[in-house]
């Protein structure tokens, strides 16, 4: 498998549709893409390049028998990774945005870490044996922190450094939702249908601004990316130009004692949702979790909704100390380790002082 980087530029506005109900009165709402999002389109795109027969594929029980009775059997080693915004002035060299750190909070207009507690907390009762709490000392913080975090404030962050205010970017200025207006036409008189207009509002990135990714692909197929080409993606058939760039060089595993795993995707955790059961027993000290974060889709092989699950949010954190850390990049197993879900940095922490 050869890893292959794609970056994401949209021809026009996209639109993903948010579990939110849509109907009188109520917009339907884009919001940012999810793994399951980047996933799907580019496997459509591949069994396409590689004339795989749809029509096979349906009633299949699971991803993988259903590509291989569409005659590409090697699609079910493919994995994904992302997508994230992404920086790019320099068209061969993206800086991927990545969600602000649950752990991040705003104090006094600056961005605060909260930091585990080394002594026990009268009164709290902690999810489990040996966890302590989240505390700053500086006071209670203002707020959560804003937007996103930068590819530079990423790399501080890991190392335990100080992030700075301008490497905390507020979503306005990467994208918009634009509000548009539509209408049901009247197949019979071929004009608009009375009282059917409805109103969405679809993603507008900023300029200069595009999405990342990865996957990782046989040698064959990888080489399908060496032109930029447009494919389809989200709703309302909207399409995006992709392009093959080197892959990001993510960040190294710190080592030390103490390490915190930053989640960069979401997570669908069992039997404990929030937490990770790659995560040793007693290792585990302290937490800070977003979300939750809840998806469904269309599944197409077997014609019928796919049922709604809820995890922990891209930005969730978990602290590590005296055992070994997960190896790897991804706490998910199974098709959601495929598509991209629980994927995972690690960084290094102390306890508050």
């Amino acid at each position: 498998m050869r890893t292959v980087g794609l970056v994401l530029e949209p021809l026009d506005t996209l639109f993903f549709r948010s579990g939110r109900p849509f109907g009188a009165g109520l917009p339907g709402e884009s919001g940012l893409p999810n793994p399951q999002n980047f996933a799907g389109a580019l496997r459509s795109y591949l069994l396409k390049r590689a004339g795989a027969d749809f029509e096979a594929m349906r009633g299949k029980p699971s991803p993988a028998e259903a590509f291989e009775a569409a005659g590409a059997r090697w699609l079910a080693g493919v994995r994904f990774r992302g997508p994230w915004l992404a920086e790019i002035r320099n068209p061969q060299s993206p800086k991927p945005f990545v969600p602000v750190p649950a752990d991040l909070t705003m104090h006094a207009g600056k961005p605060t870490l909260l930091r585990p507690l080394a002594a026990d907390l009268p009164g709290w009762q902690p999810p489990e044996t040996g966890m302590k709490p989240l505390w700053f000392r500086g006071g209670r913080p203002d707020k959560e922190a804003p937007g996103l975090l930068s590819w530079d404030g990423l790399g501080a962050y890991l190392q335990g450094d100080g992030i700075m205010a301008g490497q905390l970017r507020p979503a306005v200025e990467l994208y918009q939702l634009e509000e548009r207006t539509g209408i049901t036409v009247d197949e019979r008189t071929q004009s608009a249908a009375e009282g059917l207009i409805y109103s969405t509002r679809a993603l507008r990135l900023e300029r200069g601004v595009a999405f990342y990714g990865e996957v990782d692909l046989p040698e064959e197929q990888a080489q399908w990316f060496d032109r930029e080409q447009a494919m389809s993606w989200g709703g309302e058939r909207h399409h995006v130009i992709v392009r093959r760039v080197p892959p990001v060089g993510w960040p190294p595993d710190p080592g030390g004692p103490r390490v915190k795993l930053l989640l960069l995707a979401p997570g669908f955790f069992s039997p404990v949702p929030w937490r990770p059961a790659a995560i040793a027993a007693g290792t585990l000290r302290a937490a800070a979790v977003a979300g939750p974060f809840a998806v469904s889709g269309w599944d197409l092989a077997r014609r019928g909704p796919k049922p709604a699950r809820f995890g922990a949010a891209a930005g969730s954190v978990y602290f590590l100390e005296g055992g070994q850390a997960p190896r790897g990049r991804q706490l998910a197993t199974g098709e959601d380790e495929m598509v991209g879900y629980g994927l995972f940095v690690k960084g290094v922490w102390k306890y508050a002082e």
